[in-house]
């Protein structure tokens, strides 16, 4: 059994290499989207088995009967959170330091950085300069994209395959939720429902992003999703710009206190009234009601495991938003 295992990943790591040499290299398979796509496919289709129950996950959809898990069970001490007085102290700390040092010389050394990188000339010398007059990483990082700009790598979601049909009861759930997502877009005289996915922060994980980004593709709506590391006001303008119907902010980083709230105050300044936010990650039973009370319609924990479940949740929230009567079937939610 482990030698054929074995031999099978083999196999398919040697034909997935040739696939990538075909492309002209790892380079040409990035930049094309090729790499991530395949990434993001391949989780969607372990995740349409685990949840048809092809694959088998102890303590997912299989032997679920356990011990607490400390990460679903009590999220308030599950999760070490920054002490609040501290974070103020440092900042507080780093303003002072800010308003210290020769600004004049600072400023000098990042016009200096910009002028060489525009020339192509090696930019470790004007970095040290930068350094030794007081220039932080961020006006460091933010001089170069002036000059460079921003590259924002492929998402892979949209070449990921197409979920057609999950089997079993999973199946007759995701054609529930296809059924839903068409209804509220023809009562909404809207062609399509558009989701906005957006990560917020500084964390890199962006799977769960992704899953919910296919699933809600699949289940037929339009998804606007640009990738990790977005600002509350690229989140924001996106949103507008875009006139999507629900936003879903993905925080694994445990900062969702300070950017949710965020997003919600820059959406209301822009007018933006009848969208549901939405949030899932790692969140203390605590923070939830907090997040709620400010406005958010639904926040999603690891406890919530069904995709599809969440984006019929979805659907649900948009209904309410605009006052639509509950699709038959579903869970009438609260306000």
């Amino acid at each position: 059994m482990v030698e054929a295992k074995v031999a099978e990943l083999v196999a398919g790591a040697g034909a997935e290499i040739g696939k990538v040499l075909d492309m002209g290299g790892v380079v040409p398979a990035v930049e094309s989207g090729y790499l991530k796509a395949a990434l993001v496919g391949s989780h969607a289709e372990r995740r349409a088995r685990i949840e048809s129950g092809q694959d088998k996950v102890v303590g997912v959809n299989c032997f679920e009967t356990t011990e607490p898990s400390p990460l679903t069970a009590d999220l308030d001490t599950a999760i070490m959170q920054v002490d609040p007085d501290s974070e103020r102290a440092v900042a507080a700390a780093f303003a002072r330091w800010r308003e210290e040092r020769d600004e004049a010389a600072a400023q000098r050394a990042l016009a200096e950085l910009k002028r060489q990188a525009a020339t192509g000339a090696n930019l470790v010398p004007a970095t040290l300069d930068c350094v030794r007059a007081g220039v932080t990483t961020g006006e460091w990082s933010f001089a170069l994209r002036e000059v460079f700009g921003e590259y924002r790598a492929p998402t892979g979601v949209g070449g990921a395959p197409v979920t057609g049909a999950l089997p079993g009861e999973a199946g007759a759930e995701l054609l529930a939720v296809r059924a839903a997502v068409a209804a509220t877009a023809t009562e909404l005289g809207s062609g399509r429902l558009r989701l906005l996915v957006g990560k917020p922060g500084l964390d890199g994980h962006s799977n769960g992003a992704e899953q919910i980004a296919v699933r809600a593709r699949d289940a037929g709506f339009e998804v606007v999703y640009q990738g990790i590391r977005l600002t509350p006001e690229q989140i924001t303008a996106a949103a507008v710009a875009e006139d999507v119907h629900c936003v879903g902010l993905s925080i694994l980083s445990g900062a969702h206190a300070e950017l949710v709230p965020d997003v919600l105050r820059r959406l209301r300044r822009a007018g933006v009234e009848d969208v549901p936010v939405v949030v899932g990650g790692i969140i203390p039973a605590a923070d939830e009601q907090a997040l709620l009370a400010q406005g958010v319609a639904a926040v999603f924990t690891p406890k919530d495991f069904g995709i599809t479940t969440i984006i019929g949740r979805i659907v649900d929230e948009i209904r309410l938003a605009h006052k639509l009567a509950p699709w038959p079937g579903q869970v009438p939610v609260s306000s």
